[in-house]
């Protein structure tokens, strides 16, 4: 395995982290995000991993507010809400507007009975501004309240019950939440005690279970890492399929006929058009297990399809392969920024839509027509 792009990927992942990748878990005041994402060009690439209090603290890192509120951040939200200046604000609780600037910039922090007074002058439960307080039923609702702002939590009823949902896509941040909650079912799922189960053995589960809580996100990444492998493998046994002699791609065109032949062959795939590493991006999906357990037919179809790819790259189309967790499944990921890639994943998810049309095969050939370019034009 080559590391030869390491810190290039660092770089970019990390920037993914600050505007995507931060997860703010207000239950234990703690941020932990990180997540392993890896080149399958042989570079890997690791989200770094920082505690709460260190990422506010950096405001070039990312941008305060998206993700979570800081003290000040909050004071400076109700007192803008309220129209105030900071020293109409100041004068209301015998400050002065230098010293609530201190506290909505996060130099100063307000002793209890202050911030009692600032949030009585701002109209505001005090718990509104107060750090989190999980003994206090107050404090746990003004909790979700922010989370519904920042990751778009809701709640829906069913029957007697309400159950806790997040708003996939609108939020991006609250995609990888989803992907966390996925892993914590299966993994939960995974530990429930047996009724076979010795004491002995409920107590080791029992102790696993916290164990993978407390080292969440990190046990995230191994099974990455571990997955890594198995695509590394799959990849160089499928190479074999590839007929000898085959010639590269060097039209657009080329590429989507690869991909329509998956698509008529029936393999399950999604395509989409995404933010990924703070790009817009055309994204390819396929479950790791299922492209692993197909036939030597799908798989031929897809080594073929992925090694467009990589003759796209050869001509200087950026193109990055990546196993990544998609609703608590590892999916092999194929993306690139390309402008034109984008063009055609999008003509092609409009096709998609229509696909009963009796237009639809007439459209195919006008989209085939149409990126009937070549690609060094774009590279």
């Amino acid at each position: 395995m080559s590391y030869e792009n390491i810190f290039d990927y660092l770089t970019r992942t990390f920037l993914y982290l600050c505007n995507y990748g931060i997860i703010s878990i207000l239950f234990c005041q703690v941020l932990f995000c990180t997540f392993i994402l890896f080149d399958i060009n042989f570079s890997v690439h690791f989200f770094i991993c920082s505690w709460y209090n260190n990422a506010i603290k950096q405001e070039n890192t990312y941008r305060k507010g998206d993700f979570y509120m800081t003290l000040g951040d909050k004071i400076r939200k109700y007192r803008t809400l309220k129209g105030l200046t900071q020293a109409q604000l100041g004068s209301m609780v015998k400050l002065t507007g230098d010293r609530i600037r201190q506290y909505e910039n996060d130099v100063r922090k307000p002793k209890d009975g202050k911030l009692f007074e600032i949030a009585d002058a701002l109209d505001v439960n005090p718990s509104t501004l107060a750090e989190p307080d999980f003994d206090d039923p107050i404090s746990v609702m003004h909790v979700l309240f922010e989370l519904e702002d920042i990751y778009g939590l809701h709640f829906e009823k069913v029957g007697d019950n309400y159950q806790l949902a997040f708003s996939k896509g609108e939020y991006s941040s609250a995609n990888w939440i989803i992907e966390g909650l996925a892993a914590w079912v299966k993994k939960r799922d995974e530990l429930q005690p047996d009724i076979n189960d010795s004491n002995s053995t409920i107590a080791d589960k029992k102790n696993d279970y916290i164990r993978w809580k407390a080292r969440y996100p990190y046990n995230f990444a191994e099974e990455i890492t571990s997955n890594f492998a198995l695509v590394q493998k799959f990849n160089e046994d499928a190479s074999s399929l590839l007929p000898s002699g085959r010639q590269p791609i060097t039209r657009f065109s080329e590429f989507y006929r690869s991909l329509l032949a998956l698509e008529d062959a029936g393999v399950k795939f999604t395509i989409s058009v995404d933010e990924i590493i703070g790009k817009r991006s055309a994204a390819f999906y396929i479950e790791l297990d299922y492209i692993m357990n197909s036939s030597d037919e799908i798989k031929k179809l897809y080594t073929g399809f992925r090694q467009c790819w990589y003759d796209m790259k050869e001509i200087g189309i950026e193109i990055h392969e990546s196993p990544v967790p998609v609703n608590g499944n590892m999916n092999i990921l194929l993306y690139s920024d390309n402008i034109q890639l984008i063009a055609l994943f999008h003509a092609h998810i409009r096709h998609l839509e229509e696909k009963k049309s009796p237009m639809y095969e007439a459209e195919i050939e006008d989209t085939l027509q149409i990126f009937n370019v070549p690609i060094k034009e774009y590279a």
